[in-house]
C-alpha cells in the first residue's frame, strides 16, 4: 500500500468505519491524490506503460483493418462467422483504444466518472468479447463436426449475440451502480477502494477483527471480479480446448474416410479398366482442413492474450506474489487481441501476395487496401485465392462440375475463400491446355483468360 492509502484506511479505522466517514460527507466524491496514480520509478512500470501503450495500438490497427475488410464485403457481411469476427473486433478496437488513453481516465487527469466510464467500457468490452469468442466455436463446430449450413446456423445467430451483448451490458451496468470502479495499476476496473481494504466476505468468514468493512468503494470486489469476468474467461478457455478436441477429431476422422473411398474408387477403376484421365482432371479441394486451421489458430490467439493476465490471478489466488517481470507481460498481451486476430485474418492474403518481394511491402499493401480504404489499390489477383478455391464451374456443354469435397464451404463464405468463381467451356472432356477458361473472380471485377493449368 502507498503512504495515501494506509493514510485513508488509517482514518476509516479513526472516525469508526465506512458508514462513519460517509456519512461525514455524502456528497464530496472520492478525491485520489497523484501520488496514488502516477507511474512510479519502476523499471517494470514504466516497460508496463510502454509496452501496453504499443500493443493496443497495434491491436486497435489490426481490428480496424478486419471491419474494413468487412464492411466492404457483401458476401463477407452475410456469413455468421464473419459478423461474429466482426462484433469481436468491434469489442478489441473498444478496449485497446480505452486502454492506450488510460491516463486521461484515471486520476490526477481524470476523476471518478471518467474511471467509471473506463471501467464500464472495459469490462463490457472483455465480457461481451469472450462471448463472442464462444459463439465463434460453436459455428466453427456446427459447420466442420455437424455439418450445419448457413440457414441452420443464422436461426441460433440472435440468440449467441443477445446473450453475449446482455451479458457485457449487465455486467458492466451491474459494477458501475455498485461502485466497484475504482483505480486498479494501470487502468480503472472492478477492485476496492482503497486497495487492500477488508472486505465484507472476509469479516463474515472470521477471517478479520473488523466489525464493519473498512472499503469506501468497491466492497467485495474480489467476488464480483471471478462473477463478472474471469469465471466467464475460464469457461471459455475450458469450452474452446474442448471444441478444438471435437473438431480434429471429426477432421481426422473424414480425411481417413475420404482416403479409404479414393483409394477404393481408384481400386475399382482400375479392375474395370475404364479411363481414368476425366475423374482425375479435376482438383479435388478438400476445404474443411482450411477451416479447422482457422478455427485453431483464432483459439490460440485468444489463448496466448489472456495466458499472463490468467496466470497472475491463479498466482495470487494460492497466496504466491506473481514476479515482477509478468505485470508488463501481462500488459502487453491483454491489449493485443486484435493483432493476433488480423494475422490470422489476413494470413491467406499474405501468403499470396507474389508481387512483393519483401515482408514489409506485403504489409503496407494490406493496410493501404484496408485501413487506409483505399477502394481503389490494385492488389495481386491472386490475393483472393486465400487457402483453397471452391469453384461452381458451370458448363456451356453437356457436362457441369463443381469440384469440392466432404464439408466443403458453399461459394463466398468466410474470409478464405472466393466468394464467386465460375468457368466457362465448352466440353470438359474435350479440354486442352491449348483452350482457356474464363475466370469471374468478384462480381465487380474484370474478367481474366487463364490457362487450364492454372486453374
Amino acid at each position: 500500500l502507498d503512504s495515501t492509502e494506509s493514510s485513508d484506511l488509517s482514518l476509516i479505522k479513526q472516525v469508526g468505519g465506512t458508514k462513519n466517514l460517509l456519512k461525514h460527507d455524502k456528497t464530496d466524491k472520492i478525491k485520489y491524490s497523484n501520488n496514488s496514480t502516477t507511474m512510479s520509478s519502476d523499471p517494470y512500470n514504466i516497460a508496463r506503460s510502454i509496452l501496453q501503450k504499443i500493443s493496443c495500438f497495434l491491436s486497435a490497427a489490426g481490428s480496424l483493418m478486419i471491419i474494413s475488410d468487412l464492411l466492404r464485403n457483401k458476401s463477407h457481411r452475410g456469413k455468421v462467422r464473419q459478423r461474429l469476427i466482426l462484433g469481436i473486433s468491434l469489442c478489441d478496437t473498444l478496449t485497446s483504444t480505452t486502454w492506450f488513453f488510460t491516463n486521461l481516465f484515471m486520476p490526477p487527469i481524470g476523476n471518478q466518472t471518467s474511471c467509471d466510464v473506463q471501467g464500464f467500457f472495459i469490462q463490457m468490452g472483455n465480457n461481451t468479447n469472450v462471448l463472442f469468442m464462444i459463439a465463434l466455436q460453436i459455428v466453427y463446430l456446427l459447420t466442420i463436426k455437424y455439418n450445419w449450413n448457413e440457414t441452420q446456423i443464422k436461426k441460433y445467430e440472435p440468440h449467441m449475440v443477445g446473450f453475449a451483448l446482455f451479458s457485457g451490458f449487465g455486467t458492466g451496468i451491474a459494477a458501475w451502480v455498485m461502485d466497484l470502479y475504482n483505480p486498479s495499476g494501470w487502468n480503472c476496473w472492478i477492485t476496492t477502494y482503497p486497495s487492500g481494504c477488508t472486505q465484507s466476505f472476509e469479516i463474515n468468514r472470521g477471517s478479520s477483527d473488523l466489525e464493519a468493512t473498512d472499503c469506501i468503494r468497491g466492497d467485495n470486489a474480489q467476488i464480483y471480479q471471478f462473477a463478472f469476468f474471469y469465471a466467464p474467461l475460464w469457461a471459455a478457455v475450458l469450452f474452446i480446448i474442448i471444441v478444438m478436441c471435437m473438431i480434429w477429431k471429426s477432421v481426422e476422422k473424414t480425411e481417413r474416410r475420404s482416403a479409404r473411398k479414393s483409394f477404393r474408387s481408384l481400386e475399382s477403376s482400375l479392375r474395370s479398366g475404364r479411363d481414368m484421365q476425366a475423374s482425375t482432371s479435376q482438383p479435388q479441394l478438400v476445404l474443411t482442413p482450411k477451416v479447422k486451421k482457422q478455427c485453431i489458430l483464432y483459439a490460440m490467439g485468444f489463448f496466448v492474450v489472456w495466458s499472463f493476465p490468467t496466470l497472475v490471478r491463479f498466482i495470487q489466488i494460492i497466496g504466491g506474489k506473481p514476479p515482477a517481470v509478468f505485470t508488463p507481460l501481462a500488459a502487453f498481451f491483454i491489449g493485443s487481441q486484435g493483432l493476433w486476430n488480423s494475422m490470422i485474418y489476413f494470413r491467406p492474403k499474405y501468403s499470396a501476395l507474389t508481387e512483393e518481394k519483401y515482408w514489409w511491402q506485403k504489409v503496407w499493401t494490406l493496410v493501404r487496401s484496408n485501413f487506409l480504404f483505399c477502394f481503389e489499390c490494385k492488389e495481386n489477383s491472386k490475393s483472393e485465392a486465400n487457402d483453397a478455391i471452391p469453384a461452381r464451374a458451370t458448363s456451356t456443354g453437356s457436362d457441369s462440375v463443381r469440384p469440392g469435397g466432404g464439408n466443403s464451404m458453399e461459394p463466398g463464405e468466410g474470409e478464405n475463400f472466393v466468394p464467386i468463381v465460375e468457368a466457362e467451356r465448352p466440353n470438359i472432356g474435350s479440354m486442352r491446355s491449348s483452350k482457356t477458361v474464363r475466370i469471374v473472380i468478384h462480381e465487380d471485377e474484370e474478367i481474366q483468360d487463364v490457362n487450364e493449368n492454372d486453374v
